[in-house]
């Protein structure tokens, strides 16, 4: 549908001549309510990254801040641990007999080492850009409503790349993997999933199964397609999105990680030897880090403490935010005024506006549409609006204009020269923040009046105060780079400028008297100067052009600030807290006797004619329970355990553990096919040597007896 541009006669007065009146009546009405709980302290935490963003873009351009684009950097480093991850198959060998070997061959600054230290760090950059990129989430309040979707879709996602991670750090087999698989299994375990423990596998080197490592090694280079079908959901109600940064950014990020991978090459811990305790390394912290719970808490409790944490995130939009009826904040059109222009539908950062074929009869092609699953209120499509046929009910632009109107002529018929701010109330941490004494204060001379953001400003607004005798109209936005309208401060510079529509038409009003800041809460006074400097007829001064020296310097000081945590965290120290205690293991695979058989014949239960009969007997078979005896020291303990399977006709299958002081110890175990003094035996005596942080392990498998691990 095509387009028609505004129309260059008063739109005010057509709309009226074609009876559209405000839809909103007039008088005070109140905000609504705020969004989310806890409202004050999340704008306290979201200060920090708008102070961060402010002293950034001092010494570089807004395109280079990386706190402006947290997800396109997190996509970015994702791309980059993908396809450095394809290109380490060149190298590696995804077996339990060679991964380890495979890595440590590599030289730490071979290309093969490089290319492993690329992989291991753009994956860890990309968490940390996933967290900080969640955390300016949570504090800037943009979960609520409509983007309960981009949350809940980026919880998963980030669960999602942690896993992968999970996954990645299990294929170099080192102690780190030994101890991450043992939790595994054990949290497994507690799951009816398998028939048989499979920590019991993990036991002994030689029992660790090799299937299951390919199984994780599929899993690693399988699900990386994943995140492409989550990422599709998560910017589904956003309009133009971006999916990576700039090149220029880009290459930052690759010359960063590349850097780090030649100043500080990862490199493997111990092999893996499951007769050993991993009890101190080094770790990646931003993938590893669940060790330091599951190693304290049981299978059951791992997954209680990861459906507490996945289900408070995900969450978050209902238990932090509040109910607010759709009608007291989205906006709404009034459709005789709508000229079928179709810029709010260009300029709604949330693709909230749609144009849907003319339903009142006027002489236009389509009117535009709201979809309440997708507006937020933030105003910006009002300011797209030169008609004023779209808005917010509680900050109808008609009301608000002819009260600002009224204002102003009231003034100059007192004789004064009355001057005017329109401030973001974003700039302040939201509507419900806002200060008028202080701002009152920072604008010396002015009226200052908050506006849900600036992207809400009209420019005929602007052209009406001016018109009607204000000396200057200040239009102050904030300087967050992600602010919650997110591109609301992006499109009055350009309409001001002449650059997008609605534009600001200078033959209506004097330009000089109109100027649009962005507030630096660093440096306060830039703001009570600019505005002084617009009372007096000039325009506020530029910011100074940063030197190539000064952006230099400051761009080596981010990517150091930058990937100083992300190495410092990836080699953080680890201390297993049972690790040191040395323990005898048993585990066993046993057979039962066979119980006495109940024989059926095929022909007493078959009740269908004789010629289809099936020939022959069913006998129903199960197995005796095993009895294991375990005497360490003089002390004994019996255990009995059930065959498995359904018709209990399978093997007994079980583990004990029982810690032992360093040194020697006398210790007999017997394997009995039944209960009963008189059941067949198997027996192994031995003296075992306990050893700090050691596993001493006898196996027991039908066919070979007892095995007692090296």
């Amino acid at each position: 549908m095509g387009a028609h541009s505004h129309p260059e006669p008063d739109c005010e007065a057509l709309a009226e001549t074609l009876g559209g009146g405000s839809g909103v009546a007039a008088g005070a009405v109140l905000p609504p309510v705020a969004p989310t709980r806890l409202a004050r302290a999340l704008a306290a935490g979201e200060g920090v990254f708008v102070r961060a963003d402010a002293w950034i873009e001092r010494a570089l351009p807004r395109e280079f801040n990386p706190l402006a684009q947290l997800g396109t950097l997190a996509n970015a480093a994702l791309v980059l641990a993908t396809l450095s991850g394809v290109l380490l198959l060149v190298w590696y060998s995804p077996s339990v007999q060679f991964a380890w070997t495979s890595l440590a061959d590599l030289g730490p600054r071979s290309p093969g080492g490089v290319v492993r230290s690329v992989h291991r760090y753009a994956s860890d950059l990309a968490m940390l850009f996933i967290v900080l990129h969640a955390l300016r989430t949570w504090l800037g309040r943009k979960f609520a409503g409509a983007r309960w979707l981009a949350w809940t879709s980026g919880i998963a996602l980030t669960a999602l790349v942690w896993f992968i991670g999970w996954t990645g750090y299990w294929l170099v087999w080192d102690v780190r993997a030994q101890t991450l698989a043992l939790d595994s299994m054990r949290a497994l375990d507690v799951l009816p999933i398998f028939g048989e423990p499979m920590g019991r596998l993990f036991t002994a080197d030689h029992t660790v199964p090799s299937l299951l490592f390919f199984v994780v090694f599929f899993l690693h280079m399988l699900l990386p397609l994943a995140i492409a079908g989550g990422l599709a959901m998560h910017l589904a109600r956003l309009s133009r999105s971006k999916l990576l940064p700039t090149r220029a950014v880009s290459a930052w990020l690759v010359a960063a990680v590349v850097v780090a991978a030649f100043v500080l090459p990862a490199t493997n811990a111990a092999p893996a030897h499951m007769a050993v305790k991993p009890e101190a390394f080094t770790m990646d912290w931003w993938f590893l880090w669940p060790l330091n719970l599951s190693a304290r808490l049981s299978g059951g409790g791992v997954w209680l403490a990861a459906a507490l944490v996945l289900l408070g995130t995900a969450t978050v939009p209902w238990w932090l935010g509040q109910r607010r009826p759709r009608e007291s904040y989205q906006a709404t059109v009034n459709t005789s005024r709508c000229f079928s222009c179709t810029q709010c539908s260009q300029d709604c950062p949330f693709g909230a506006i749609t144009m849907v074929p003319r339903t009142d009869g006027k002489p236009f092609p389509s009117q535009a549409q709201v979809d309440p699953d997708r507006c937020i209120g933030c105003g910006v499509c009002t300011g797209s609006c030169d008609t004023q046929a779209i808005g917010m009910a509680w900050f109808d632009a008609r009301n608000v204009t002819r009260e600002l109107n009224d204002f102003v002529v009231a003034a100059v018929g007192r004789g004064e020269s009355p001057a005017l701010a329109l401030v973001c109330a974003q700039a302040d941490g939201g509507w419900d923040f806002f200060q008028h004494a202080a701002w009152r204060a920072r604008l010396p001379g002015y009226e200052v009046r908050p506006v849900p953001s600036s992207g809400w400003v009209e420019p005929k607004v602007l052209e009406s105060l001016v018109a009607k005798g204000a000396r200057a109209v200040l239009v102050v936005s904030t300087v967050s780079a992600d602010p919650f309208c997110r591109e609301g401060d992006r499109w009055l510079p350009l309409r001001l400028r002449g650059e997008r529509e609605p534009k600001f038409r200078p033959n209506r009003a004097d330009p000089k008297k109109v100027a649009h800041v962005r507030y630096d809460p660093t440096r306060p006074l830039e703001l009570t100067r600019a505005a002084g400097r617009l009372l007096c007829g000039d325009a506020p001064v530029p910011r100074r052009e940063r030197r190539p020296l000064a952006r230099w310097g400051a761009g080596l000081a981010l990517t150091a600030a930058l990937l100083a945590p992300v190495l410092a965290v990836s080699v953080a120290p680890f201390r297993h807290p049972t690790a040191a205690q040395p323990e005898f293991v048993l585990t066993f695979r046993a057979f039962g006797d066979w119980l006495d058989a109940t024989t059926v014949t095929a022909a007493a239960q078959d009740n269908r004619p004789v010629h289809m009969r099936a020939a022959g007997v069913h006998v129903n078979r199960t197995r005796a329970s095993v009895v294991v005896r375990l005497t360490v020291d003089g002390a004994t303990q019996q255990h009995v355990f059930r065959p498995k399977g359904l018709k209990s006709d399978g093997a007994s299958i079980g583990e004990l553990r029982v810690p032992l002081a360093p040194g020697a110890h006398r210790v007999a175990v017997s394997v009995a096919t039944r209960e009963g003094d008189d059941a067949p035996r198997v027996e192994w005596s031995e003296e075992v040597l306990a050893q700090r942080g050691r596993l001493a392990v006898l196996t027991f498998e039908p066919g070979v007896g007892f095995r007692v691990e090296k």
